[in-house]
C-alpha cells in the first residue's frame, strides 16, 4: 500500500513538472537556443521591411486626415498639430531608417545575429506603438476612435515575434496604459461596450501573438534542421565522414584545380599513397572502435603534416596526398614515427609510394593508381619505407592494365591455355594424374608467366573468369581421352578462396562433369591452406558438398607459410600436398638434416590423419628416393616433367618417356 501511495505521489510530481515545463515553454521564459534566438531576430529584422512600407502609407493617409481636421474642420489645436508632426517626423525617420538597414543586412536565406538589429527591433517598435497610443488618444478626444493605436498594436505585436510574456506585458500595460489616459483626458471611464470591446481586442492580441510566436518557433526548428542536414550534405560532398579528409570525389576535382592554376610549379608536386601496414591485425585485437578512433587522429596528423597540400582518404586506411615535394620523406617518417609511438603492439607501421607530376593534364585517377602501385611494389620489402614511380615500375604497371583490359578478349581468343604437369607414384616413378595450369599466350606479349597474371587477377578479383575457362578445358580434355582410347588420369584442379566467394564452384563443377560425363574421381579439387583462413562456414558447407558428390579433396601448399593444425582438425581432405619450399633446403645441407625430419613427420601426421601425401618441386632421384623411404606416396616435379599441353605429354606417354601406371591403361 505505501509502495502505491508513493508511486502516486511521483507520478503526481512528475505531471506538475511536466505541466510546470509546458507554463515555462509555453509563456516562453525557456532559454533559446542560439539559431533559435537568431532565426527570430533575423525574422523580425525582415518583416519590418514589410511593417515600415505599411506604416509609411498608414502615416501617409494619417498626415491627410491631419490636414483636414487642422484646416478644414478646425477641431485640431496647435499644440496637437506639433505634437502629431512630430510623432509623424519619428516614424517616417525611422521606417526609412528600418528599411535601408534590412536591405542592406538581410539577404534571402541569411540569418545575421547583430545587437544593432535587436535595438533596431526596439525602436521600430516603440516608434510605432508610441505613434498609435498618442495619435490614438488625440482622435479619441475629438471623435473616439482608437483605430491606429490598434493597428500599431496588431503591427509590432502580431507580425513581430515576441516572447509570449513579452508581448502579454506590452498588450496588458500598454492596454491599461492607454485606457487610464482616456480616462484622466475625458475626465470619466469609457462606456461599458467600449471597456468590454477593448477587452476582447486586447485578448485577441495576445493570443494571436503567442500563436505567432510558437509557429515561429516551429519554423526555427525546422530551418535549424534542414541548415544541419544541408551543411552535413555539403560536408559529406567534400569529406570523408570518418576522418575529415577529402573524399576522392573532391579530392580529384580539386586535384585538377590546383594543377592547371598557372601560380602551381606543378613539376614540383607529387602524388602520395598512404598505405597503414597491418590495420586489420590491429582491428582485430582492439576492436573497430579503437581502430576507427586511430584511424581518425592520424588523419588529422597527416593534414596537419600536409597543411600546405590536399589530403584525401582513398578508403580502408589508405590516404592519398597532393602535395610539394620538398621535404617529403621527412613528412612521412614523422607520420611513422607518431604510429610507432601509439603503443600498439601489432607491428603497425607505414608504407608510401609517390607519383611525380610531369604535366599539367595528368589524371589524378591515374596519378593515385601509380603511386598506390609503387607502395604495393615494396609491401614485402622491409628495408623500404618509400618508393616513387619509375619506369621499371612503369612497364609493370602498364602490363597489371594490360591484363586486366584484355583477359576477356584473350579467353574469348582461346588465348587461355591448360598445361599438364605429371603426377607419379612415388613407388614406380609412374604417372597417377595431373595438375591443371593455366597459360596466357597473348599475341603482343607472348607466353605470360603464371605469375604474371593470376596475382594481378586475384587482386582485381578476375581470377575466377580463368578458372572456369581450365575446368571446362580439363573435362572437355579428358572426355577426349577416353573417347579415343587414350591414357586417362585423375587431373587436379586449383582454387582459391576468390573463386569460392566469386563465382559457384561446386555448380560449376557438377555442370561440367555431367556435361561431359565423366566421374568426379577424375577431378581432384585442390584449395590452398591461405583460403582456409576466412570465412570458413560457406567455404566448409562448399567443401563437405564437393565431397558428397565424389570429387577427392586436396589441401595444397602445406607448410607455405600458412600452417595452422586447425586446418587438418577442422577440414576432412583426401591428400595432403607438400609445398616444394622443403625441398629447397636439400641443396643446403647445413639444413637437409632437418628438413628431413620435419618432412618425415609431416608424412608421418599425414598417415596418422588417414591422409595420403603429395611433395612438389621434386628435382633430383635423391628427393624421390628419400620420399619414397618415410612414405610419401606422390611425387610431383621436374623430374617427371615441366607443364606441358597435354599433346605433348600423350607424345611422351607414347615414347615411353612417361610410363602410366597401369590402373589408368
Amino acid at each position: 500500500m505505501g509502495r502505491e501511495t508513493g508511486n502516486k505521489l511521483k507520478s503526481t510530481a512528475a505531471n506538475k513538472e511536466s505541466l510546470t515545463h509546458r507554463i515555462v515553454r509555453w509563456l516562453g521564459l525557456e532559454k533559446q537556443k542560439e539559431f533559435e534566438h537568431g532565426y527570430l531576430i533575423s525574422s523580425n529584422a525582415r518583416a519590418i521591411v514589410y511593417m515600415a512600407g505599411i506604416v509609411l502609407f498608414i502615416t501617409f493617409l494619417l498626415s491627410i486626415k491631419l490636414t483636414v481636421d487642422y484646416f478644414v474642420l478646425k477641431n485640431l489645436n496647435n499644440a496637437d498639430l506639433i505634437l502629431q508632426i512630430c510623432l509623424y517626423v519619428l516614424l517616417i525617420v525611422t521606417c526609412i531608417l528600418s528599411i535601408s538597414y534590412s536591405m542592406k543586412h538581410y539577404k534571402p536565406g541569411l540569418t545575421r545575429i547583430t545587437d544593432v538589429s535587436y535595438t533596431m527591433v526596439i525602436i521600430f517598435s516603440v516608434a510605432c506603438l508610441l505613434f498609435g497610443f498618442t495619435n490614438s488618444i488625440v482622435e479619441y478626444k475629438n471623435n473616439g476612435q482608437v483605430f491606429t493605436f490598434i493597428a500599431m498594436e496588431l503591427l509590432v505585436i502580431c507580425i513581430l515575434a515576441w516572447r509570449p510574456f513579452i508581448s502579454i506585458s506590452i498588450v496588458v500595460g500598454s492596454f491599461a496604459l492607454f485606457y487610464l489616459s482616456i480616462s484622466l483626458e475625458t475626465g470619466h471611464m469609457p462606456s461599458i461596450p467600449f471597456t468590454v470591446g477593448f477587452i476582447i481586442v486586447g485578448l485577441t492580441i495576445v493570443v494571436t501573438s503567442i500563436s505567432a510566436y510558437h509557429q515561429k518557433k516551429t519554423e526555427s526548428i525546422k530551418d535549424e534542421n534542414l541548415t544541419s542536414t544541408n551543411r552535413h550534405l555539403a560536408d559529406t560532398a567534400v569529406k570523408d565522414e570518418l576522418t575529415g579528409a577529402a573524399n576522392m570525389s573532391f579530392f580529384r576535382k580539386r586535384a585538377r584545380e590546383i594543377l592547371k592554376d598557372p601560380e602551381t610549379q606543378y613539376l614540383r608536386m607529387v602524388f602520395v599513397y598512404l598505405d597503414i601496414e597491418n590495420f586489420r591485425p590491429l582491428n582485430e585485437k582492439y576492436g573497430f572502435e579503437a581502430g576507427n578512433s586511430f584511424l581518425k587522429k592520424f588523419a588529422g596528423k597527416v593534414i596537419d603534416e600536409f597543411y600546405d597540400g590536399l589530403v584525401g582518404r582513398q578508403g580502408d586506411d589508405h590516404l592519398v596526398v597532393l602535395c610539394d615535394k620538398m621535404n617529403l620523406e621527412q613528412r612521412i617518417m614523422t607520420l611513422r614515427s607518431y604510429i610507432y609511438d601509439c603503443g600498439f603492439d601489432t607491428q603497425t607501421g607505414l608504407k608510401a609510394g609517390g607519383y611525380a607530376v610531369r604535366s599539367r593534364d595528368v589524371d589524378p585517377t591515374i596519378a593515385c593508381d601509380r603511386a598506390r602501385y609503387a607502395c604495393s611494389s615494396i609491401k614485402k620489402h622491409y628495408d623500404q619505407d618509400y618508393c616513387e614511380y619509375d619506369d621499371e615500375l612503369d612497364r609493370r604497371f602498364m602490363m597489371r592494365q594490360y591484363i586486366v583490359n584484355n583477359v576477356d578478349a584473350a579467353i574469348d581468343r582461346g588465348d587461355i591455355k591448360v598445361y599438364y604437369q605429371p603426377v607419379c607414384w612415388a613407388k614406380d616413378r609412374k604417372l597417377c594424374g595431373y595438375e591443371a595450369l593455366s597459360k596466357w599466350e597473348d599475341p603482343n606479349y607472348g607466353f605470360l608467366p603464371t605469375s604474371l597474371f593470376i596475382p594481378v587477377l586475384e587482386e582485381y578479383h578476375q581470377v575466377h573468369k580463368i578458372d572456369m575457362v581450365v575446368v571446362d578445358t580439363v573435362c572437355r580434355d579428358i572426355r577426349w581421352l577416353i573417347d579415343n582410347n587414350r591414357p586417362a588420369v585423375p587431373v587436379s584442379l586449383n582454387f582459391s578462396r576468390l573463386d569460392f566467394e566469386l563465382t559457384d564452384v561446386v555448380g560449376l563443377l557438377d555442370s561440367c562433369i555431367r556435361k561431359y560425363n565423366i566421374s568426379p574421381e577424375m577431378i581432384h579439387v585442390e584449395v590452398t591452406e591461405s583460403a582456409l583462413s576466412d570465412n570458413l562456414e560457406s567455404l566448409h558447407k562448399d567443401l563437405d558438398a564437393l565431397k558428397a558428390m565424389g570429387f577427392p579433396l586436396w589441401l595444397d601448399d602445406f607448410g607455405s607459410g600458412y600452417s595452422s593444425l586447425n586446418v587438418l582438425k577442422d577440414f576432412t581432405f583426401d591428400v595432403m600436398k607438400i609445398d616444394m619450399v622443403f625441398l629447397s633446403s636439400f641443396k643446403d645441407k647445413d639444413k637437409t638434416q632437418k628438413t628431413k625430419a620435419v618432412l618425415k613427420n609431416i608424412v608421418s601426421m599425414a598417415n596418422d590423419l588417414g591422409m595420403h601425401t603429395l611433395t612438389e618441386g621434386v628435382e633430383t632421384v635423391e628427393e624421390a628416393e628419400y620420399l619414397k623411404s618415410i612414405g610419401c606416396e606422390r611425387l610431383q616435379g621436374y623430374l617427371f616433367g615441366k607443364p606441358m599441353p597435354l599433346k605433348e605429354a600423350l607424345v611422351k606417354i607414347t615414347a615411353g618417356l612417361l610410363p602410366v601406371s597401369e590402373e589408368y591403361i
